[in-house]
């Protein structure tokens, strides 16, 4: 978690802004992990012999984990300014993110909102996940609440 002082807080953000929301490693380990964890072994992600005879020809990741774990990169983009998920909505997705491959993200502010004199607001991203090919794998948007910056005390 980043401190307060490299928090990205809610005063900072502007629609259009490009968030460093961070790319993974989709690894085996980490597909395993998951499939073990949500006893979801269907065997496209889990069986290498098995997603050979397959259209893709090797083993793909669960399209949820990818969601789960480039969602749980946020706090590491906002740090302590952010408060709560509030939502994961028109998800779609387009190709498959292969096994052992490094999955890339580009996550865009399409909006803000925030009542007068709220101490926090909504903020509504795109998100966008390409392949190992740069082809576009998945996208979606999220929404997440974000605190405004705390009130410098005063020097007086």
């Amino acid at each position: 978690m980043t401190s307060a002082a490299s928090a990205l807080w809610l005063d900072d953000i502007r629609p259009g802004m490009r968030l460093p929301l961070p790319g993974f490693d989709c690894s085996a380990e980490l597909v395993a992990g998951y499939a073990e964890l949500l006893d979801a072994r269907h065997p496209i992600h889990v069986d290498p012999e098995y997603a050979k005879g397959t259209r893709f020809g090797r083993l793909i990741a669960h399209g949820p984990l990818v969601i789960a774990k480039l969602l749980a990169g946020m706090g590491g983009v906002f740090g302590p300014a952010l408060q709560v998920m509030l939502d994961v909505g028109e998800w779609r997705f387009y190709g498959p993110v292969f096994v052992g491959s490094q999955v890339r993200v580009e996550c865009f502010v399409l909006d803000l909102s925030s009542a007068k004199g709220s101490s926090s607001g909504a903020v509504r991203m795109e998100i966008r996940v390409l392949g190992a090919d740069g082809a576009l794998a998945q996208r979606g948007t999220a929404s997440v609440l974000v605190a405004r910056a705390p009130a410098k005390p005063s020097t007086h």
